[in-house]
């Protein structure tokens, strides 16, 4: 078992011993009458916390409240998470915190499984003027309540490699959130410029990014992107949605730009092809920039606007928190993510260039610095402003086993957008609908 190393108070150290306080933090279960400890929470998330700015704020908030954080491993993210988290909320006695996956918010709303947090926001008089707005209220239910936690959000933006901008000649990108200059036109003419034949160098990557699904639609006129605001309709299959997914595949099957689907399937190819200088333009989150100070090292790199069009939207992937219904330590668990969503945890999270806090005063810290990438980070912090998210259904998931098959012939360049996904429209909006 990988053990998480957080440091204790001195109150409990001194109780239970240093050891059995590390093996508080990892134990493999939890309990109703392990909660019956006082001052302990349990928390759950996908991600790594050993060494991470995320340990360094829990530490910060277990030494301020006297709370023991009981960080629970967990089997990864994507589909083991979330059978996981099912299971533990069915069961009753689930962990105190949960990370949520922002897609499924609305769906575990809807089976009423998350607390309501409006009393307690509403109690220590937050100011929602003091976090950016988007993420403050995507976790906020048509009914008001307000069942999950925003902690940070990860835009997406185009890292790009500026040595092959300079070398092939062509104009670099914008350094403000702007589409002059750096519409899809200009962004297809600059890929064509630095692609190279072969297969030696591509132009631009932003198939494999799922964002895209709702970047392109969005920007081209579809401003629901995938689905409809009530959830209802697949809308990604109306005109302006099939052109920006013919014209992300295009990419590959047309212009010769972009890596094959099959090249960008396994784990990391992306960012592998990126770090190694064989993509000049890669589609990521703001969190992938870690991945590229590590990797992407033998190149100067920065990173862009997404390109515009009818609009200027990215994704803004959310970093989310739930407390379930059936929490042991509810006001302990609120106690931890009011600290995460705050200014001395945020303040850590934009030093350590973690993910955009939601907290603004905590944000306006993250500048550029000399020497480390990227240059012009204001294009990140920027898009908090920018940002559009899906909206969302009890059922989008299956959902998307519906329509990911049929949007994956258009990435093989196999069938085209205006046959493959109006074929499967009626059928979305079926699983939409939970009828299937």
């Amino acid at each position: 078992m990988n053990k998480t190393q957080l440091r204790f108070n001195r109150r409990t150290l001194a109780r239970a011993g240093a050891g059995a306080a590390a093996l508080l933090t990892t134990g493999p279960a939890w309990s109703r009458r392990a909660h019956a400890q006082a001052g302990e929470v349990s928390f759950m998330t996908w991600d790594q916390i050993a060494d991470t700015p995320m340990e360094t704020a829990i530490n910060a908030f277990q030494e301020t409240s006297g709370t023991v954080v009981n960080v629970q491993p967990t089997p990864g993210s994507g589909s083991d998470y979330e059978t996981k988290m099912r299971t533990l909320l069915a069961s009753g006695a689930p962990p105190d915190v949960m990370r949520i996956n922002d897609d499924f918010v609305r769906g575990y709303s809807l089976a009423d499984q998350l607390l309501d947090l409006r009393p307690y926001i509403e109690r220590d008089g937050l100011n929602p003027e003091d976090f950016n707005t988007h993420p403050f209220n995507f976790t906020v239910q048509p009914d008001g309540q307000h069942t999950a936690w925003t902690i940070g959000t990860q835009p997406a933006v185009i890292f790009y490699n500026r040595d092959l901008f300079e070398a092939a000649g062509v104009e670099l990108p914008p350094t403000t959130w702007t589409g002059e200059n750096w519409d899809w036109d200009r962004f297809l003419d600059a890929a064509l410029a630095l692609t190279k034949p072969g297969g030696e160098q591509y132009g631009a990557l932003l198939v494999d990014d799922t964002a895209s699904e709702t970047i392109y639609p969005v920007n081209n006129g579809e401003s629901t992107g995938i689905y409809s605001v009530d959830g209802t309709e697949f809308t990604l299959a109306n005109p302006a949605g099939v052109e920006a997914m013919q014209w992300v595949a295009d990419l590959t099957c047309v212009h010769k730009v972009q890596p094959t689907w099959g090249e960008v399937l396994p784990d990391d190819a992306g960012e592998q092809l990126f770090s190694a200088g064989r993509v000049a333009m890669i589609q990521r989150t703001y969190g992938t920039s870690a991945y590229f100070r590590n990797n992407a090292t033998g190149f100067t790199w920065d990173v862009a606007p997404v390109p515009a069009k009818e609009d200027q939207q990215t994704i803004s992937t959310l970093i989310c928190f739930c407390i379930p219904k059936t929490a042991p330590n509810p006001d302990g668990a609120w106690e931890l993510l009011k600290f995460l969503g705050g200014l001395e945890a945020g303040t850590i999270f934009a030093e350590n260039k973690y993910f955009l806090p939601v907290y603004k005063e905590a944000l306006a810290l993250i500048v550029p610095e000399e020497g480390t990438p990227p240059a012009h980070v204001n294009i990140v912090t920027e898009a908090v402003e920018h940002s559009t998210n899906e909206n969302f259904s009890q059922y989008v998931e299956r959902a998307r086993q519906i329509y990911k098959p049929a949007l994956e012939l258009v990435y093989l360049c196999e069938q085209p957008a205006a046959e493959a996904l109006p074929a499967v429209k009626e059928q979305v909006e079926q699983a939409l609908a939970g009828e299937i």
